[in-house]
């Protein structure tokens, strides 16, 4: 009987560390990396909408939503489910927004 519980237990363990294992390397959908995120950054009114739809100050389309929801994630696990091409284009969001809006990135950092 005690070898039967050790099996078991061990069983469980193993189910468990597979889970885990198995989440953290879920990445996202490849659709996320055909982005062009400079041209994305470069379009004010793209920018705009995207920027209002994560500081709640408009309602979001249902892209929208997702999107920011992939991005409040990734910043909040620094990119845990990322490909290597979404870890380039979140460093090209960090960089475009340090440098060109850092009061906006500081409130998106706020916001996370």
């Amino acid at each position: 009987m005690t070898r039967l519980n050790s099996i078991a237990l061990i069983i469980v363990a193993m189910n468990v560390l597979m889970c885990v294992l198995g989440e953290e390397l879920e990445l996202y959908p490849p659709e996320l990396d055909e982005l062009d995120v400079p041209q994305l950054l470069a379009d004010d009114a793209w920018r705009g909408n995207i920027e209002d739809c994560y500081f709640k100050r408009a309602p979001c389309t249902e892209e929208q939503k997702y999107l920011e929801d992939k991005f409040r994630y990734a910043l909040n696990t620094n990119c845990k489910r990322c490909t290597e091409t979404r870890k380039k284009c979140m460093k090209t969001v960090t960089e475009w927004y340090e440098k060109n809006q850092p009061d906006t990135w500081k409130l998106v950092l706020e916001n996370v």
